[in-house]
Parts: C-alpha cells; sequence; structure tokens
C-alpha cells in the first residue's frame, strides 16, 4: 500500500523539520556574536598596547604684573605627546607646542602630572624633546619605526591625547612621501608623511 501525504501533513513535516534544524543551530550558537573583522582587532590591539605611552604636553609662561610685581602663570600651548625612553622619562612632541615656554607639564594617561624641560629641539623638523622630572617607575613607552621603510598605501594610525580630555584614535593611509609644508612657526619641514587620517586638534605631537 503507498501512503500519501496531504498538504496538512507536508506541511507539519517541513515544520517539524525546521524546528529541529533551528535547534541544532542555536545549540551550536556562542553566548555572544563577535563582527570584528582580522584588521579591526589589530587596530583595537595596537591602540591598546600604544595609548599607555600617549601623553598629554602643556606649557605656560610667567609674567610679572606691572604694579604689583607678583608673577602669574599664563597657559601658552598645549598639545600630545609620546613616552619615547621610560627609564629616562624622555618625550617626543612637536616644537611648536613648547616653544617659549618658562614652564613644562606631562600628564599622563592615569591623569598624573609632572613637571618637565626640554633636553632637545629641532625647529626644522618641528620636534622637540622633553625630561620628565622625577618620573615614576614602570612607564610605557613607544619603539621608534623606521620611515624609510613606509610606503604609499600603508596603514597609519594617529593616537594622540587632544586637550588631555581623553586618548583618541584616527584611522587611514599613507597618501604621499616627502612632502614639504611651514610649521605653525612658518619654517619650512621637508620629508613629511602625508596620511589621510584625520589628526584632532589637539593632538599636535603624538
Amino acid at each position: 500500500m503507498i501512503w500519501r501525504l496531504g498538504p496538512a501533513q507536508r506541511l507539519a513535516g517541513l515544520l517539524l523539520a525546521w524546528g529541529a534544524s533551528f535547534a541544532l543551530a542555536a545549540d551550536s550558537q556562542p553566548d555572544y556574536l563577535s563582527f570584528s573583522t582580522n584588521d579591526e582587532a589589530n587596530t583595537t590591539e595596537v591602540f591598546q598596547r600604544a595609548s599607555p605611552a600617549v601623553v598629554f604636553v602643556t606649557s605656560s609662561e610667567l609674567r610679572r604684573q606691572r604694579f604689583t610685581r607678583n608673577i602669574t602663570e599664563i597657559p601658552r600651548g598645549a598639545g600630545s605627546g609620546f613616552i619615547w625612553d621610560a627609564k629616562a622619562g624622555l618625550v617626543v612632541t612637536n616644537y611648536h607646542v613648547v616653544a617659549g615656554a618658562d614652564r613644562l607639564a606631562i600628564t599622563l594617561a592615569d591623569e598624573t602630572s609632572f613637571q618637565a624641560e626640554v633636553v632637545g629641539l629641532a625647529p626644522e623638523r618641528d620636534l622637540a624633546v622633553l625630561r620628565m622630572i622625577d618620573p615614576p617607575a614602570g612607564l610605557a613607552e613607544l619603539p621608534i619605526g623606521d620611515s624609510s621603510e613606509l610606503s604609499v598605501g600603508r596603514k597609519v594610525m594617529a593616537i594622540g591625547n587632544p586637550f588631555g580630555l581623553d586618548t583618541t584614535l584616527t584611522v587611514g593611509v599613507v597618501s604621499a612621501l616627502d612632502r614639504e609644508i611651514q610649521s605653525p612657526s612658518n619654517r619650512t619641514i621637508r620629508g613629511v608623511i602625508q596620511t589621510d587620517a584625520a589628526i584632532n586638534p589637539g593632538n599636535s605631537g603624538g
């Protein structure tokens, strides 16, 4: 005898099969879904490793009041920087951030601040090296790369601490090499790396 299934029986069979497959798929699902690509995961890892070495740099000028002769500290500039040598407390930033300053302060990622002094200037590169006074132990530092190994199209990450609010990240690529630009102090800077990564205000030196 040959049994023929009616529409109702066929529908019930399909529902049972679908229900079984759904239950199997549900059992095999992880507790959460991750939508991060390998590139995104790499970006996140680099940011987490680098950001502790990014600092906030502030400069101020001391002025003596005309009548009272009291000395007043006036904010002059602010920017970002990074710890180059943790043991020596050396920080790299931009020259225009610290130019003409009487006092310098460096604020770390944990919001602790330290006085600093200038130990090296390269106005033609808009670079300055500062040294923290009595730096704490265990500081994070960033290794220096080799710019001669860069090529157009390489990924670029810009990390800074604008205005001391928090660490920021933007991503782009190397757009061009060996460019010339004018620094804020009207000096021509040669050998500049151009990128399409957005540079947030206050990121100078990061």
